[in-house]
Formats: structure tokens, sequence, C-alpha cells
């Protein structure tokens, strides 16, 4: 199974305007993340979709509104699915990757770490891989965080549980250039 599949391909010359109804459209024959099984969570790995197992994730909720935009270019996509579920409380001075669990606790979404993982295991969850292409590892990097950007924008997805801040700015500098934000620029248009 790869519903949880949005290939780069179906989304790419989409413009900002139209991602999220096409994204939430999509999204009703994604798994939830609870009943996805390892044959899932390795599937861009099993089939030959000349893809890296990298790139962005949608995290939806029960009524299908955007919960969380992620990305991911170090780590494989079935990676970090699995670190969004530890339940533990942060260590200061060390990488903590469940960001969205602690999210709904701050937000009073849930009690603690375990009622935040039962909730994000009900949510669905959609991958965006984004295919290396010509691209070297440096701009493909760029090419990915430059995505999520557009997509974190809020007038394109708005999710929830992402930062405020980076969600309400219409620019943004990615590697030291200033980018503006436009409803008519497609999501995956190179820049």
């Amino acid at each position: 199974m790869t519903s949880q599949i949005w290939k780069f391909e179906e989304w790419e010359s989409l413009p900002l305007k139209d991602v999220k109804d096409r994204l939430v459209r999509r999204a009703y024959r994604a798994p939830k993340l609870g009943d996805m099984k390892v044959w899932d969570l390795c599937s861009l790995a099993l089939n030959e979709m000349c893809y890296d197992p990298v790139g962005l994730y949608v995290f939806l909720g029960v009524d299908n509104d955007i919960q969380y935009v992620g990305k991911t270019h170090g780590r494989s996509l079935h990676e970090r699915m699995i670190s969004h579920i530890d339940h533990r409380d942060p260590v200061s001075g060390s990488p903590h990757l469940a960001r969205l669990v602690q999210s709904l606790i701050k937000s009073g979404e849930a009690m603690n770490g375990t009622e935040g993982v039962g909730r994000l295991l009900h949510m669905r969850v959609l991958w965006l891989p984004i295919p290396k292409m010509e691209l070297s590892s440096t701009d493909h990097k760029k090419f990915i965080a430059l995505i999520e950007r557009r997509l974190l924008w809020h007038r394109c997805l708005d999710p929830k549980f992402n930062s405020e801040r980076v969600k309400r700015n219409d620019t943004f500098t990615l590697k030291g250039t200033r980018h503006m934000l436009d409803l008519d620029t497609a999501l995956g248009e190179r820049l």
C-alpha cells in the first residue's frame, strides 16, 4: 500500500492557492499513522518510484484539518514517523524530534505524552517525497526547505502546530536570499 505517498508529479505544478484543497482531497486515501504497517513505512524502499525517502510530510486531524508539516532531508520519512511517536519529555540540551506530541501537550489538546501519541496515531499522514533529480545534495536540501516554507505559509496550508511566526510572513530567507510568497507560484517551482 502506498496511499500515504503523494507523488511529486501529482503536485509539483499546483499553484499555492490550490494546494490545500487538493491535499485534503488526496489525504482521504492516506492511512492513519497508527494503521500503517512496517511494509507501508518502507514502501519507498520497496517500490520502483525512483525517490530517495526524503521530503515533506503532513499530519491531518480527524476532520482532515492540517495539523503539522515537517521535512526530512537526512533521515528517511519512515524514520521521522517513528521519532514523532516518542512520548518522553524533552531533555535539555539534547535533540528531541517529537515536536508534534509536545505541541499537543502545550496547547492542552493532550494531557501528557501518552495521550499525545494516541492522538497522533489517529491522524492521517501524507508523504510528499522530493526526487533528487539532477540536484546536488545541498541544492536538494534547499529545494525541500523551499517547498516546506511554501506549505507552511498561512495562505497555503497554515498548519495548526507549526510556528505562527513562520506561517504569517509573506517573505522568507533561504541561504541568504530573500523570497516572496505568491499564491500563483507552483508548489514545486524551482528557483
